[in-house]
């Protein structure tokens, strides 16, 4: 885990909603030698660095379309496309945005969380109960045990088993990763037998109901030291605290502070769009893990 200095931690947190720009040289460049190649009456073009740049201005301070291009146009050195045309040109990203993460993480966290999508609050729903149906994306991420930084993510549908994103992660992931940690949604021969013909370990925590099968001594030592300990919650708490287990819940972290940052909803509407947005998302946040 990283040590944090607590007066530097709190200056840098105030600074995430400085409106100071601070842009790349080379982007600069970019953006300002750019030549649109349409004639006449066609549109004009726009290069796809001055996109992400709005778009992760959008995400930054939850700016809808309209008043993301006001923003924009407050810049006069910058001339803007339309709202509309910004959001049209999203998809184009996928192209240009960079690896999530330079790290070559030892130990990685596996989870996935919710993102939704449209559909009622949970107040309303509280209150009147079930009405207008609801859409929900699911987020899967790999999170370096030391940096706490994103190393790969994978946005799909919310039917998906976290089980079957495993092979994907790590795939995504540097070949330098000695241990896997994540919960129970992953024990699974399937997830298993994957992780150990990459020479990986796997720390998972087994079910309640879990029972000892002789196939894979790492899971049975685990059951046998949680039911040694007593078998009940206290007993899987002390049980990760001595295998380091318990270091697994930075990856909730990660998620709490992408939904508490960015919100818990995709603003964007269509799959391609929604797979930038996720991507910039987690690129934003660890970002600021680095500079804080």
């Amino acid at each position: 885990m990283q040590k944090r200095i607590r007066s530097q931690y709190n200056q840098n947190l105030v600074q995430r909603g400085s409106i100071t720009f601070y842009l790349d040289i080379k982007a600069l460049r970019s953006i300002k030698n750019f030549r649109s190649k349409s004639t006449g009456g066609r549109p004009q073009e726009f290069p796809l660095i001055l996109i992400h740049i709005l778009i992760m201005l959008k995400i930054q301070y939850s700016l809808p379309y309209r008043a993301l291009a006001g923003f924009a146009r407050s810049i006069k050195w910058l001339t803007i496309p339309t709202y509309s045309l910004i959001c049209k040109r999203a998809k184009d990203l996928s192209s240009l945005l960079p690896k999530l993460s330079s790290k070559r993480p030892k130990v990685v966290l596996l989870d996935a969380s919710g993102l939704k999508v449209y559909g009622e609050g949970e107040w309303k729903r509280k209150i009147h109960g079930i009405g207008r149906p609801r859409k929900w994306l699911k987020l899967h991420i790999d999170v370096d045990e030391s940096s706490q930084e994103i190393v790969a993510e994978i946005l799909t549908e919310s039917n998906i088993a976290d089980s079957k994103m495993i092979e994907p992660l790590l795939c995504s992931t540097s070949k330098s990763v000695r241990l896997v940690k994540a919960d129970g949604g992953y024990d699974r021969r399937k997830v298993r037998d994957h992780v150990k013909k990459r020479g990986v370990d796997l720390l998972v925590s087994p079910p309640k109901n879990a029972c000892i099968r002789g196939v894979y001594p790492e899971r049975d030592t685990a059951i046998s030291v949680i039911r040694g300990l007593g078998g009940d919650r206290s007993a899987r708490s002390l049980w990760g605290k001595l295998t380091g287990y318990n270091y697994r819940v930075l990856v909730e972290t990660a998620y709490s502070c992408l939904k508490r940052l960015f919100g818990p909803c995709l603003f964007f509407r269509t799959f391609d769009r929604q797979l930038v947005e996720s991507r910039l998302k987690c690129l934003m946040l660890n970002e600021m893990i680095r500079v804080s």
